[in-house]
């Protein structure tokens, strides 16, 4: 029995669907290796006690439970036989987090180092052991520091010791500003010869993530091809983030003082990011497997090379294939690619003009058709987020993701289809079936020589796939027609591959950036699937659009249904109490507009001065009750005027244990030093002090001589405040970080 045309399109195609559902599905963590494992290997069941024991409750810089933590960790890794010790120092905001307002602390890093038999360089294997106040920081960063404490013990259970140093470096008070790994590069000012392995979350599963990287990294990309087995990154992602990222790791820190540094995290599961429920019952142990597979072959890579060694200046492109490849390409070869693409669809676009089936005018048309599709289907998805977010209010303050995301990810991938699907029948009808798939591969490949030549190190995603796709059909012409399609579908592999790749695990970091990360791979690489179908479309064809309409209603309807608000999926709110101490007057503030928890604190009116000038960013306010909680004191040391300079030394205290105290000035000062520690530059608006100790700490700022305002000010978090007004929180509402109670008054300075 002979399979007809149309029959054999639809197997084609529906083979590629399922080189695309395989791909993402093996992209996935899956499995851990128990405590019974061998010693020398990565174990997650020997790992995940360490999760257990310090994030059992939050423990931020400054608190009990942080100490405790602290001193768990330095017993575990004395118990391995390693010597750690405490690396005290003041740390501040790095350059990267450069704010109006920066921050200090002292913080204490654990460090231990495992030396090498030949050292030509350190390896730090890094992760903060801080959490903030809302969460226990089981994933963020229990997983990474527990990552950390496993690669140590197993390379101190291996037969064979590496030749390089290998020190386990826990940094402090990270999520109040990388103040941990700051306080390390400073004391540590040339790290170059060093390499940083970093170890984050900002979820509670899926796939790890090498997801940035100093650059220029054609070394580590290599050394991470030729070791890890789940490298997953390409050379788009980390070039977009090191672009445009608004995350900050200790990565942050570390970069400027010249080691190489590689990121890793994960970030499935969003929604458990900084949340109360970020606990230990919420680790994936196979996503913890992944990292520390990674990390440890990675480990023993770099411990065996010479680090000192010239280092090769390139950028090259990159990106990964099923089965733990990573495939690291000189940029050259993305040029040549282009050309690939370019003269493969010229080629065709000339054939069948010269056959008649089409003409010059209508592969324009469908060109510039399918050029404007991809953000109207990025329009769309942004569109299907607002609604969703204007048909429950409660996922607008969310990190990132619903609890329960999964149908809006279907409902994502299928609305973006719906707008393909609306794109090939309106060109199959303007300008016929074959000028519709010529103007597809001419669309794509003008697109990817301009990807080509802009930036040849990020174009894999979409050079690799348009120029095995042209070639593919170019190659149609010189077969017989029974060939036609298998030749096809072959050389369309990589479309089904790449976009396998750029869906699902894309997906997982956020719904919310769907419509500019994952909507533009499924209208393109997808376009380039459907040339299978030249022959097969339905005569009907708004059908297939129409359809997928409606089913992305119902998906993001069953979403709705599915994902509720209650004690274990709270939804997140902002509230600050802020008193000011002088004028006895107190206000409900928030960053946040009103939602249907806090507007019986605030309305959607932002407040004015003094409350505008010390909290930025207001959407709300209302009303409170004055409390009488101690004011922060400003004992002032010395004052004193010289040479048209005036110079004042103070001690800032709180009088009520709170975790933050901070000097606020309305003009800079020319000179200000905090703890011992010089703020250079200045900060514009002063600096906030964690974890002050009892004894409160000494500030001293230079300024021209005359009147000084300044203004000190405590902070604690919200719910450990004692603020009589603020009680019945619901079980279904769980506070950020930075919803605090402050209190502040004016120094008296003439």
């Amino acid at each position: 029995m002979r399979v007809g045309q149309r029959v054999s399109g639809f197997l084609a195609f529906a083979v590629l669907l399922v080189v695309v559902v395989a791909t993402a599905w093996e992209q996935q963590p899956r499995g851990s290796a128990p405590a019974s494992a061998p010693a020398d290997v990565f174990s997650a069941g020997r790992a995940f006690p360490t999760v257990e024991s310090i994030a059992r409750q939050p423990h931020p810089l400054g608190t009990v439970a942080h100490d405790q933590a602290r001193d768990k960790l330095l017993d575990q890794l004395r118990e391995m036989g390693l010597q750690p010790r405490l690396e005290t120092g003041t740390g501040r905001y790095p350059g990267a987090l450069a704010r109006d307002v920066t921050g200090l602390a002292r913080v204490e890093n654990i460090v231990a180092r495992l030396p090498g038999t030949a050292s030509t360089g350190t390896i730090y294997l890094a992760a903060h052991y801080d959490s903030v106040t809302s969460a226990p920081g089981a994933n963020d960063d229990g997983v990474g520091v527990a990552t950390v404490l496993e690669i140590m013990r197993a390379l101190r259970a291996s037969p064979t010791p590496l030749r390089n140093d290998v020190v386990a470096l826990l940094t402090d008070g990270e999520e109040a500003g990388l103040l941990g790994a700051e306080a390390f590069v400073a004391a540590h000012p040339d790290l170059r010869g060093s390499v940083i392995i970093n170890h984050e979350a900002r979820g509670a599963g899926g796939p790890v993530f090498l997801w940035r990287s100093t650059r220029p990294d054609g070394d580590l990309i290599r050394t991470v091809a030729a070791s890890i087995p789940r490298p997953n990154t390409d050379s788009l992602s980390t070039a977009l983030v090191a672009e445009i990222t608004s995350s900050n790791t200790d990565f942050a820190a570390f970069e400027p003082a010249g080691p190489r540094v590689l990121d890793f995290a994960y970030a499935g599961r969003s929604a458990y990011y900084h949340n109360p429920f970020d606990d230990p019952a919420h680790v994936e142990p196979a996503t913890m497997q992944q990292m520390g597979d990674n990390s440890l072959a990675l480990t023993r890579e770099l411990g065996d090379r010479d680090l000192a060694a010239p280092t090769a200046d390139d950028e090259p492109a990159y990106f990964p294939l099923p089965f733990g490849l990573l495939i690291v390409l000189p940029t050259w070869v993305m040029y040549v690619l282009a050309l690939v693409a370019l003269l493969g669809a010229g080629w065709v676009s000339r054939r069948v003009r010269q056959s008649g089936e089409t003409s010059v005018k209508r592969v324009f048309g469908s060109t510039a058709l399918l050029l404007v599709t991809a953000p109207i289907a990025s329009g769309a998805v942004y569109g299907l987020w607002e609604g969703i977010t204007m048909a429950r209010p409660e996922y607008r303050p969310l990190f990132v993701d619903p609890y329960l995301p999964e149908f809006y990810y279907a409902a994502v991938i299928v609305l973006s289809a719906a707008v393909l699907a609306a794109w090939i029948a309106l060109s199959r009808r303007w300008f016929g079936t074959t000028g519709t798939a010529a103007g597809l591969l001419c669309g794509l490949s003008v697109l990817a020589a301009v990807f080509a030549a802009a930036a040849p190190a990020a174009a894999p995603t979409l050079v690799v796939p348009t120029a095995a796709a042209a070639v593919g059909v170019s190659a149609m012409f010189a077969v017989g027609d029974g060939w036609r399609l298998p030749v096809l579908a072959l050389f369309l592999m990589p479309a089904a591959v790449f976009l396998g790749l750029g869906v699902w695990a894309p997906l997982q970091t956020g719904v919310a950036a769907a419509p500019f990360l994952v909507t533009p791979t499924i209208v393109l690489l997808g376009a380039l699937l459907t040339l299978t179908l030249t022959h097969t479309w339905p005569r009907r064809g708004w059908t297939v659009p129409a359809t997928a309409l409606l089913l992305a209603a119902a998906l993001t309807a069953t979403g709705l249904a599915v994902d509720p608000i209650d004690d274990r999926h709270p939804m997140t709110a902002q509230l600050t109490y802020a008193l000011d101490a002088d004028s006895g007057r107190a206000q409900w503030i928030s960053r946040s507009p009103a939602d249907r928890w806090t507007d019986r604190f605030v309305d959607d009116t932002p407040p004015g001065p003094p409350y505008s000038t010390l909290w930025a960013d207001l959407a709300a306010s209302g009303s409170a009750p004055a409390q009488a909680l101690p004011a922060p004191t400003a004992e002032i040391l010395s004052d004193t005027t010289d040479s048209g300079r005036r110079t004042v030394r103070l001690r800032l205290r709180t009088h009520r244990a709170a975790p933050t105290v901070a000097l606020r000035y309305t003009t800079a000062p020319l000179l200000l030093r905090a703890d011992g520690r010089e703020l250079t530059p200045v900060p514009p608006k002063g600096f906030q002090f964690h974890a002050p100790p009892p004894e409160g700490i000494e500030v001293e700022l230079v300024a021209p001589a005359g009147p000084l305002e300044l203004t000190v000010a405590d902070y604690n978090y919200l719910p450990d405040s004692g603020i009589e007004s603020y009680r019945d929180q619901p079980a279904d509402v769980f506070l950020r970080q930075d919803s605090l109670s402050g209190v502040f008054a004016r120094i008296p300075l003439g």
